[in-house]
């Protein structure tokens, strides 16, 4: 039988990617640093996944399946050297901590077999599969250079489902169970696949597309980029879930000309059609009011460093929209609440809000947003303002329309 190594077995690993291994007719093996999580997989070989359609949870098994521990190198090792295909979902974040091991499991699957090798990169990062090889790369050896430009493939994939966390009620049933919405598409790169010729490798739900940047821009700057959007905003009126936001009339107001905003500059940049991506963006407005996915602020809004970052999801979308000859006003709003994002229970959004108040909100756009013209600056900041002293809706109104006509 056919054998996938998922690296991260969290809830894209459990919830979608390994899924998507099970329905393809693979045995899939997790790898993971949570060691109690790698004994429950082991001794169960299946785990529930219970997805959401229309008012019910409806629960569906993966099974043909185990588990080894990340901190076991050589069980890491051997399975990098003998699977068929291997993914990640680990975050951006841990990437440089696991390079010099999937080097070693190459290293060591070129002297075993010499296969190639496919690695599918589940990750939000535009750029991820040039990210991924160079951070390997450094740790292969020159006779091996050629077996890894020529039979190692990363492979971009755009991960568009959402996987919120499990609700206690399934955990407490079974603490593998993972929940998730219907969206089974996976959309991958096929440029990074290797050898360069050879079929593609057949897995449920992906479609293969080049070039690819598109739809890793559309899953980042507007699916991802709402979803941010939505939890600073959502914040500072002081919700819990995601799904309450998406029933407050003002964000909503503001969200949807956000991905109106995003959608017409990235149809622009690419050549896409417009109706096409507007079209994403009516989908994705319902699957982001689903009550059942009980997502919260916290966890779709840590890490404000990175998702107002030039290249994450809001930086990335002002500038593309600047770029394209638009105005973000609504997306600046988004940006705005985002220096707003104390929450207490994230260091690194108490850094970020804590230097914006201290050292200005022009220095934190320049330092973490890559935004620097004088107009952008100016804009943001009297959005910030605004929300800092919790102004009525009707003001903001006045100022988005304002900034969108140019009568400022």
């Amino acid at each position: 039988m056919k054998k996938a190594l998922m690296y991260g077995a969290g809830n894209i690993g459990r919830g979608f990617i390994g899924k998507r291994f099970y329905l393809s007719g693979y045995h899939t093996v997790f790898v993971d640093v949570n060691a109690d999580m790698v004994e429950k997989l082991r001794a169960a070989g299946k785990y529930p996944i219970y997805v959401t359609k229309g008012t019910e949870y409806v629960p569906e098994w993966v099974e043909n399946c185990t588990a080894v521990n990340g901190r076991d190198d050589n069980a890491v090792i051997d399975e990098i050297a003998s699977c068929d295909i291997m993914a990640t979902a680990l975050g951006v974040n841990v990437l440089p901590h696991v390079a010099s091991l999937i080097a070693r499991g190459l290293l060591a699957r070129r002297e075993r077999t010499g296969k190639p090798l496919n690695i599918l990169i589940c990750e939000n990062l535009i750029g991820s599969d040039k990210y991924l090889r160079g951070l390997v790369e450094p740790f292969i050896s020159e006779e091996a250079k050629s077996y890894f430009l020529d039979e190692v493939g990363f492979v971009s994939v755009s991960v568009g489902i959402t996987v919120p966390p499990t609700p206690e009620k399934f955990l407490a049933e079974n603490p593998l169970a993972v929940c998730t919405d219907l969206y089974r598409e996976l959309p991958a790169n096929a440029l990074g696949f290797r050898p360069v010729g050879a079929p593609t490798p057949e897995i449920d739900g992906m479609v293969v597309f080049s070039p690819f940047d598109f739809f890793i821009e559309r899953k980042l700057l507007i699916h991802n980029m709402g979803h941010a959007l939505m939890a600073y905003l959502g914040y500072l009126k002081k919700y819990n879930y995601i799904y309450e936001v998406a029933a407050d009339g003002e964000i909503k107001y503001i969200l949807t000309r956000a991905l109106v905003e995003s959608a017409r500059a990235l149809a622009k940049r690419h050549g896409a059609n417009l109706d096409d991506v507007m079209t994403f963006v009516e989908t994705l407005i319902p699957r982001l009011d689903n009550p059942l996915l009980e997502d919260t602020l916290f966890r779709v809004g840590r890490d404000p460093k990175r998702k107002l970052g030039a290249g994450d999801r809001l930086g990335g979308a002002y500038l593309m929209v600047r770029e394209q000859g638009g105005i973000p006003a609504h997306i600046a709003v988004g940006i705005a609440a985002g220096y707003l994002f104390d929450c207490p229970e994230d260091p690194i959004a108490l850094e970020v809000s804590s230097f914006a108040r201290k050292e200005g909100l022009a220095a934190a756009l320049e330092k973490y947003s890559g935004i620097t013209a004088p107009e952008d600056v100016a804009m943001i900041t009297e959005f910030y303002n605004m929300l800092d002293r919790r102004a009525p809706f009707a003001e903001f109104v006045t100022v988005l329309n304002k900034y969108k006509t140019g009568m400022n």
